[in-house]
């Protein structure tokens, strides 16, 4: 989770804090990934499958 988190942060998700839960900041930066890159086939703010392809 802690990886996740490091790398939203770095993609300018400041907000999302390393804290190894995936907590609402964590979801909150997810959706907003999720949007910007026009993800689809998770739920917003759900680091699925589809989510994790796009972003690896």
């Amino acid at each position: 989770m802690s990886d996740l988190q490091e790398r939203l942060y770095g993609q300018g998700f400041t907000y999302v804090s390393q804290t190894g839960v995936y907590d609402e900041q964590t979801r909150r930066g997810v959706a907003q990934l999720q949007r910007d890159r026009d993800i689809k086939g998770d739920p917003r703010g759900i680091y699925g499958p589809a989510t994790r392809a796009a972003f690896g």
